[in-house]
């Protein structure tokens, strides 16, 4: 496993824009999320010297745990999905010292708004799901017979799918929004999503059985940064938004919004693909080639947030667990975390959004406990990722309907510019695993390689 991170560290206190440090580091890495972190580790431990700069005040970037129920609530990423199936999460978790530990294969229990669902419904209706998915997977395969413009909605919704296969007239519907559970990972609609890439990325990106980081993800970010800092090449700092990335006779200097300047031989942007597509033109100087920014434009951003509900009784049965609550628009997913404090994770897909905490309560109260009394929650909190300035949106999403959209704009987003002075990173620059935490690992590792190389090469030369 190759090491990648350094930090953003505060060498010299700069008076004005532009004015440089006397000392200058071999990367400057904009952006200590999980990418930049990897990068980092991986950069140090071979020898190089690493700045990191991150705009907020805390590390991780949409790797955010929250300890202050006592246990980790994951308001960013969350699971190792594909923990057996080779997640690279492991592997530098193992390294890093810290614990992983593999999740039981729960099926959960569908709700309507008026409670569980019968069990031979549910089970029809999720077994017509697994068919209709592979019909579409199959149709995408044989894509030259599919219109570009064709949505996974036109395919999954269509009369004739698999998923309506068997069902009453009055379960038609709560098979159609069992298929919207798709959006929870996607972030857009399937009205929005493409068919004719559906599966793109299949028997590629990591899926399977699932795990977490024990201790959650805070802690692998952390991990990564002490080891980048422990080889004595590593420093970061915090709170410094950056205004401008130039391109000098001397490498790359990087202006943050304080007026302190920072050089390197070269530089790593892992800004999120939300906040890269506000920045304004003249950001980068010289700018992204046109055929950057087209693709950048074409890619979309899904909206995903989290939703933490603490109570002071346990009122569900822990076993029942996860509750996937069917609504018109939109499947609600709970988690149950804890029994003490009892605790629901719950994961809101784009479009219920407009729902408050209080809102999300009542309805899984009704759904999971219909007719009964249940205590109100003493604790709601949650993340805000698609306002975020530094984020504006959870994840990538996958490609969207269009005639020039393709999964190609997520590779040309990796491509270095400025003779290789300047790369980027971040899971929207993974193509086969965009949208996940294995996409910013091997994106930062991708990159810490490459710039290795090339500060290597004008040593050597």
């Amino acid at each position: 496993m190759q090491h990648l991170i350094k930090a953003f560290a505060s060498r010299t206190a700069f008076q004005r824009p532009f004015a440089m440090s006397t000392t200058s580091t071999d990367v400057i890495v904009v952006g200590a999320g999980i990418a930049g972190l990897i990068a980092a580790y991986n950069l140090t431990r071979a020898g190089k010297s690493v700045h990191v700069i991150e705009a907020r005040n805390r590390i991780g970037g949409r790797a955010w745990s929250d300890d202050s129920l006592g246990f980790p609530v994951e308001l960013g990423c969350m699971a190792i999905h594909g923990y057996v199936e080779g997640n690279p999460v492991r592997q530098y978790s193992s390294a890093l010292g810290l614990n992983t530990k593999l999740l039981p294969n729960a099926r959960g229990t569908l709700l309507t708004a008026d409670g569980p669902l019968d069990k031979a419904v549910a089970g029809r209706l999720s077994s017509n799901l697994s068919a209709a998915m592979a019909r579409l997977s199959s149709i995408a395969s044989d894509s030259d017979a599919l219109p570009k413009e064709t949505s996974v909605a036109d395919v999954l919704l269509a009369p004739s799918s698999p998923l309506y296969e068997g069902l009453l007239e009055e379960d038609r519907a709560m098979a159609t929004s069992l298929a919207r559970s798709l959006e929870i990972g996607w972030g857009i609609s399937l009205e929005a999503t493409s068919a004719y890439y559906a599966g793109w990325a299949s028997g590629i990106a990591f899926a399977g059985s699932d795990g977490v980081v024990v201790g959650g993800y805070g802690k692998f970010a952390e991990a990564l940064k002490t080891a980048a800092e422990q080889t004595g090449k590593g420093t970061f700092t915090l709170s410094a938004p950056v205004e401008k990335i130039s391109q000098r006779d001397d490498g790359v200097h990087v202006l943050s919004q304080n007026g302190s300047t920072y050089h390197a031989q070269t530089a790593l942007s892992t800004i999120p693909l939300g906040a890269l597509k506000t920045l304004p033109g003249d950001f980068f100087e010289p700018s992204l080639p046109t055929r950057r920014q087209k693709a950048i434009s074409r890619t979309s951003v899904g909206a995903l947030e989290k939703l933490c509900l603490s109570y002071d009784s346990l009122w569900w049965d822990p076993d029942a667990g996860p509750f996937n609550l069917l609504t018109e628009n939109a499947v609600i997913l709970a988690i149950p975390l804890s029994t003490d404090p009892a605790t629901l994770h719950v994961l809101l897909p784009h479009s219920a959004l407009n729902l408050s905490g209080e809102d999300v309560h009542a309805m899984l109260a009704k759904a999971i406990a219909p007719g009964q009394t249940v205590p109100k929650p003493k604790k709601i909190f949650g993340s805000n990722w698609k306002t975020d300035p530094l984020a504006y949106g959870a994840t990538s999403s996958p490609t969207m309907v269009g005639q020039d959209r393709t999964p190609l704009d997520f590779a040309e987003a990796a491509r270095p510019v400025w003779n290789g002075l300047l790369g980027f990173a971040g899971e929207a620059t993974e193509m086969n695993h965009r949208g996940s935490v294995p996409g910013a690992i091997l994106s930062g590792q991708r990159e810490a390689e490459r710039i290795l190389n090339l500060l290597n090469r004008r040593t050597d030369g």
